[in-house]
Order: C-alpha cells, then sequence, then structure tokens
C-alpha cells in the first residue's frame, strides 16, 4: 500500500481539521441564532432564514463533506486504513448518519425558509411555515451537535484502539 509522506500527512490532518472546524462551527453558529431569533419583522426574518441556508449550504456541507474527502484520503493512503480499527469505524458510520439526517431531516426545512422569501407575509404568521420549520429544525440540530461532538471527542480520545507492546503495563496484560 502506498502511504503519504510526513509532510502531506500533516497538510492532509490540516484540511480534515479545517473541515471539520467548519462543519462544527457552522452547526454551533445555526443553533446560536436560531436561540437569538427574535419574533422580527419579516424582513428580519427572512434574512435569518436566508443566513441559516448560507452557513447550511457552505460551512455546514461544505465542511462535511470535506471531512468525508479527506477521511477516504486517510483511509486509503495511511496505516490507519478504514476498517483497522473500531473507533474509526465508529466515525465513518455516524458521519454517514449526520450527511444522511442533515440532508433528509434538517434540510428540507432550512431550504423550505429560505424558500419562503418571495411571499414575506408567511414569516409574520406567530404559528405559521416559517416557525414550523423551524421547531423542526432545533431537535435535529441539536441532534447533529450532539453527534458532532462525540465524533470530536472519539477524534480525540481514539477509544478501543489496540495498543502495541509498548504502550501495555509491565507485566503483560492490564487489566
Amino acid at each position: 500500500m502506498k502511504t503519504l509522506s510526513t509532510t502531506w500527512m500533516k497538510i492532509l490532518k490540516i484540511l480534515h481539521e479545517i473541515c471539520a472546524i467548519s462543519w462544527a462551527g457552522g452547526a454551533c453558529s445555526m443553533m446560536l441564532l436560531i436561540a437569538c431569533m427574535p419574533d422580527g419583522s419579516q424582513e428580519t426574518l427572512s434574512a435569518y432564514a436566508m443566513t441559516l441556508k448560507i452557513i447550511d449550504d457552505w460551512m455546514i456541507i461544505g465542511g462535511a463533506y470535506g471531512c468525508v474527502i479527506t477521511g477516504a484520503v486517510y483511509g486509503a493512503f495511511t496505516n490507519w486504513g478504514f476498517f483497522r480499527h473500531r473507533w474509526i469505524v465508529v466515525k465513518w458510520v455516524m458521519t454517514i448518519l449526520m450527511i444522511l439526517s442533515g440532508t433528509f431531516c434538517m434540510g428540507p426545512y432550512v431550504n423550505g425558509n429560505a424558500a419562503l422569501g418571495a411571499d414575506k407575509a408567511l414569516y409574520a404568521l406567530p404559528d405559521g411555515i416559517f416557525w414550523q420549520n423551524i421547531d423542526q429544525i432545533v431537535p435535529w440540530g441539536i441532534l447533529q451537535l450532539a453527534m458532532l461532538a462525540t465524533v470530536i471527542a472519539i477524534s480525540v480520545l481514539k477509544p478501543w484502539k489496540k495498543k502495541s507492546a509498548r504502550q501495555q503495563p509491565i507485566g503483560g496484560k492490564g487489566k
């Protein structure tokens, strides 16, 4: 198997981390904007809807796909592999679940609110489609943040990682 040089590994790690920061930062930004969203004018709510869509389209989707691409490069061209460690498999499964739930469970509501732009009166109704969409975005956004935090923790802690002989306690196997 052909592996990346040390320099390319560092570049790959930087790119992977930038994508993860974009994804997590975008998710946090969206939830903070929703938490601080006023019962404002139609123009204000329309601007919020468009801002959420821009964050979703550029930071979250871009970061998520960047993580998938750089993760695939890690799997194909480094000794980490795709299935060598359980923690990597868990990250892949969670990443796919986050992308699918974001695409099919959360995305339509974000895009739906942005599409209301032509009829600004729909933003003003307290129980209208805009607020119904927000009510659907919030639980999915919280789930996404929890899953992102878990994936980040797994990346740092690398649980279930096989220990080398050097890491074994003196006297053989640990407790």
